[in-house]
């Protein structure tokens, strides 16, 4: 038998190698001067915007935007990516992140700050959120890419995962007593006479 993936959703892991100490205490700064929007989070903090020229994100900005002109080539986009918008996440203990999406964008991504232990993995949903009408729980011995409804991945320090903006997700409860630190970065096609 040969199988014919026809439709899949990739999650694309990088590595980076950011001043983590540097962005922690620029995010905790920035969250004690600056209130709080609530769009996905849950008790935790959120800032709104960032403004793409505060120079503590500048590694950040250059690196990340590698990143997504890396992972465009597989989706066969002929045009260069830029970043959109870029926001903090502080997850104090017990908050979490709603299911959300990242709507009139291409890319969607998450950089991860500070990450102590069981403060809250990422799960992504299944795009067919029907799946379990068709393939009952009870015939299912065991779960994989072909029949699984939700796909948790572990969060790591200096992790970023970029994925399809489409992609509903959520953040798990931090279960820690300590603070969970990320930065989400969404994507727009970068404009010709604009610098990269």
């Amino acid at each position: 038998m040969k199988i014919l993936e026809i439709f899949k959703t990739p999650v694309a892991k990088f590595v980076l190698n950011e001043d983590l100490k540097a962005l922690a205490k620029f995010s905790r700064q920035w969250a004690k001067n600056h209130p709080s929007v609530y769009i996905s989070n849950k008790g935790g903090y959120q800032s709104h915007n960032l403004d793409l020229k505060i120079p503590e994100l500048q590694s950040l900005r250059e690196q990340t935007i590698r990143c997504f002109n890396e992972l465009r080539a597989k989706f066969f986009y002929g045009v260069p990516l830029t970043i959109d918008n870029m926001w903090l996440n502080i997850n104090y203990p017990d908050s979490y992140n709603k299911i959300h999406d990242h709507p009139r964008c291409c890319f969607a991504s998450s950089f991860y700050v500070s990450v102590p232990k069981n403060s809250g993995n990422i799960v992504f949903y299944n795009e067919n959120d029907n799946i379990y009408n068709f393939m009952q729980e009870k015939w299912t011995t065991r779960y994989d890419v072909y029949n699984s409804s939700t796909w948790t991945l572990p969060v790591e320090n200096n992790v970023f995962y970029v994925f399809p903006a489409w992609l509903k997700h959520k953040v798990e409860t931090n279960n820690s007593k300590k603070d969970r630190i990320s930065i989400s970065i969404n994507t727009r096609e970068r404009s010709k006479n604009e610098a990269k």
